[in-house]
């Protein structure tokens, strides 16, 4: 890595250092998404249960977090940057995944709930599953099912891209530093 907060930040989710110690949020992030999905984020055993809303959450504001690194910029535009995020660093998408997944990420992020409505009055409503292998499949006219295992599969794989330009492109590399001190560590000291 170019620095060592960008270390910091992208320690990978299957390290466990006990606390007290100084951690990245993106590494939390991910070590409770997995969690959540129901396995141990150390050892891959599987755990006995899932908390699947809070692990959609999870994979969706870790996004939200990406998108502010990639834009340099936490103001405005959260709409325009998640979906450049998302276009850049997630693919496979259909032409109106982005848009739907960040519908999905205000259902859950703004009401605790699977129903939004875009600024134009596009109605969205949506499910979660954890079968197949599509991301999203649209049914009836406003519903989408989301599958949160290839979601958190795209957000990981979004993380290593994402990573990677990081190490090669000082642009991005400006716009980290800028957004680390707000948006990149956390001290815990346990208890």
């Amino acid at each position: 890595m170019f620095s060592a907060d960008a270390d910091l930040f992208f320690e990978p989710p299957t390290t466990h250092r006990p606390p007290p110690d100084r951690y990245g949020l993106l590494h939390l992030l991910r070590r409770d998404v997995i969690q959540c999905l129901g396995r141990d984020p150390t050892s891959n055993a599987k755990l006995e249960h899932r908390a699947l809303w809070p692990a959609a959450m999870g994979i969706l504001a870790g996004i939200d977090l990406l998108a502010k690194y990639f834009a340099g910029t936490d103001q405005g535009g959260v709409g325009s940057r998640y979906c450049e995020y998302l276009k850049r660093y997630c693919q496979p998408l259909g032409p109106d995944d982005a848009e739907t997944l960040y519908q999905f990420r205000n259902a859950l992020m703004h009401s605790f709930g699977l129903y939004s409505k875009s600024r134009t009055g596009r109605v969205y409503r949506f499910g979660m599953s954890l079968c197949g292998s599509t991301l999203i499949k649209q049914g009836q006219k406003n519903d989408y099912v989301i599958n949160l295992f290839v979601l958190h599969e795209r957000f990981e794989q979004s993380v290593s891209r994402f990573q990677s330009d990081l190490d090669a492109n000082t642009n991005l590399q400006t716009k980290f530093k800028a957004m680390f001190p707000n948006y990149g560590y956390t001290r815990y000291l346990g208890g």
